[in-house]
Protein backbone atom coordinates (compact mmCIF):
# COMPACT_ATOMS: atom_id res chain seq x y z
CA UNK A 1 0.00 0.00 0.00
CA UNK A 2 1.36 3.13 -0.89
CA UNK A 3 0.42 6.38 0.96
CA UNK A 4 1.47 9.69 1.25
CA UNK A 5 0.82 13.26 3.17
CA UNK A 6 2.82 16.68 1.40
CA UNK A 7 2.49 20.06 3.23
CA UNK A 8 0.35 22.41 1.27
CA UNK A 9 3.13 24.91 0.49
CA UNK A 10 4.73 22.16 -1.76
CA UNK A 11 1.32 21.27 -3.48
CA UNK A 12 0.52 21.41 -7.49
CA UNK A 13 4.47 21.31 -7.95
CA UNK A 14 4.82 17.85 -9.40
CA UNK A 15 6.42 16.02 -6.04
CA UNK A 16 3.25 13.92 -5.64
CA UNK A 17 3.92 12.27 -9.12
CA UNK A 18 7.57 12.40 -8.68
CA UNK A 19 7.89 10.73 -5.42
CA UNK A 20 4.54 7.79 -5.85
CA UNK A 21 5.94 6.91 -9.52
CA UNK A 22 9.51 6.37 -7.14
CA UNK A 23 7.75 4.42 -4.96
CA UNK A 24 5.67 2.05 -7.60
CA UNK A 25 9.33 1.53 -9.32
CA UNK A 26 10.34 0.76 -5.98
CA UNK A 27 8.07 -1.46 -4.99
CA UNK A 28 7.72 -3.39 -8.60
CA UNK A 29 11.38 -3.29 -9.95
CA UNK A 30 13.42 -3.88 -6.64
CA UNK A 31 11.10 -5.40 -3.99
CA UNK A 32 9.16 -7.24 -6.68
CA UNK A 33 5.75 -6.80 -5.89
CA UNK A 34 2.98 -8.63 -7.74
CA UNK A 35 0.40 -6.05 -7.00
CA UNK A 36 -0.09 -1.91 -5.22
CA UNK A 37 -2.65 -0.18 -4.04
CA UNK A 38 -3.66 3.24 -2.38
CA UNK A 39 -6.58 4.43 -1.08
CA UNK A 40 -7.74 8.62 -0.11
CA UNK A 41 -11.12 10.89 0.19
CA UNK A 42 -13.05 10.93 -2.90
CA UNK A 43 -12.66 14.87 -2.10
CA UNK A 44 -8.86 14.41 -2.24
CA UNK A 45 -8.56 15.76 -5.81
CA UNK A 46 -4.74 15.81 -5.41
CA UNK A 47 -4.24 12.35 -4.33
CA UNK A 48 -6.13 10.84 -6.97
CA UNK A 49 -4.95 12.80 -9.51
CA UNK A 50 -1.65 11.58 -8.74
CA UNK A 51 -2.54 8.13 -8.54
CA UNK A 52 -3.77 8.26 -12.13
CA UNK A 53 -0.99 10.45 -13.35
CA UNK A 54 0.93 7.55 -12.41
CA UNK A 55 -1.04 4.90 -14.24
CA UNK A 56 -2.68 3.59 -11.26
CA UNK A 57 -6.44 2.83 -12.27
CA UNK A 58 -9.41 3.29 -9.88
CA UNK A 59 -10.92 -0.61 -8.81
CA UNK A 60 -13.57 1.40 -6.24
CA UNK A 61 -15.75 3.64 -4.99
CA UNK A 62 -16.47 2.83 -1.02
CA UNK A 63 -19.08 5.22 0.94
CA UNK A 64 -19.15 6.29 3.93
CA UNK A 65 -16.10 3.56 4.03
CA UNK A 66 -13.59 5.11 6.87
CA UNK A 67 -14.16 7.31 9.50
CA UNK A 68 -11.92 9.98 10.24
CA UNK A 69 -11.33 13.61 10.42
CA UNK A 70 -11.65 16.06 7.54
CA UNK A 71 -11.22 19.53 8.48
CA UNK A 72 -12.16 19.88 12.06
CA UNK A 73 -14.88 17.27 12.04
CA UNK A 74 -14.52 13.85 12.79
CA UNK A 75 -17.19 12.20 9.45
CA UNK A 76 -17.49 8.86 8.03
CA UNK A 77 -16.13 9.93 4.50
CA UNK A 78 -16.19 7.89 1.08
CA UNK A 79 -13.10 6.93 -0.62
CA UNK A 80 -11.51 5.59 -3.45
CA UNK A 81 -9.32 2.77 -4.31
CA UNK A 82 -6.48 2.68 -6.86
CA UNK A 83 -4.28 -0.38 -7.71
CA UNK A 84 -1.32 -1.10 -10.10
CA UNK A 85 -0.37 -4.73 -11.32
CA UNK A 86 3.36 -5.90 -12.12
CA UNK A 87 2.32 -6.66 -15.76
CA UNK A 88 0.99 -3.02 -16.00
CA UNK A 89 4.03 -1.34 -14.69
CA UNK A 90 6.23 -3.22 -17.00
CA UNK A 91 3.65 -2.74 -20.03
CA UNK A 92 4.03 1.12 -18.94
CA UNK A 93 7.84 1.73 -18.82
CA UNK A 94 8.92 -0.85 -21.00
Amino acid sequence: MLGWILHRDYWKQGYGTEFAKTLLKFGFEELKLHRIYATCNTENYGSYRVMEKCGMRREAHFIKNRFGRVDDKEVWYDEYHYAMLDEEWKNANT
